[in-house]
């Protein structure tokens, strides 16, 4: 059974291993004082920076997370998204950043971005289903259509 709910302190620990996970899929080591600082306290990262994040459990375990913080009054940014790899994939990954683009709009931003660090792991396809399009080298969604 599986599950999308709002991340707590209890889950940093288990949502740094799936990132180290991640991150060395693609040959990358997992940088605690750089790149991915904003996991060591991600209350403070995100929840406190008027964003949110998100994390996917299936069977009692995170298997996979999503992270949006504010980048302007009117925009948010996609900084953490990725669930690890099985059957459903696809579908889990298309529910959390269901999840991560609904809490954006209830925040009231209208636009959204996806940083690189989450559009690597994004399944093909996947953003652009949900409105993303390139825009100045990055993608770009409107929250609310137009």
């Amino acid at each position: 059974m599986s599950q999308i709910r709002i991340a707590n302190k209890q889950d940093e620990s288990h949502i740094r291993a799936l990132a180290k996970d991640a991150l060395a899929s693609i040959g990358k080591e997992i940088d605690l004082d750089g790149d991915d600082a904003d996991l060591k306290n991600i209350e403070w990262s995100y929840f406190g920076r008027d964003g949110g994040f998100f994390v996917l459990e299936v069977d009692g375990a995170v298997a996979g997370f999503g992270g949006v913080t504010k980048l302007s009054d009117d925009a948010a940014e996609i900084k953490r998204l990725y669930v690890k790899p099985d059957e459903n994939r696809k579908e889990s990954l298309l529910q959390l950043l269901d999840m991560v683009l609904d809490f954006a709009r209830k925040m009231d931003y209208r636009l959204i971005e996806c940083a690189q660090s989450a559009a690597q792991f994004a399944q093909p396809g996947a953003l652009e289903k949900r409105g993303f399009k390139p825009k100045e080298g990055k993608l770009v969604a409107n929250l609310w259509g137009a």
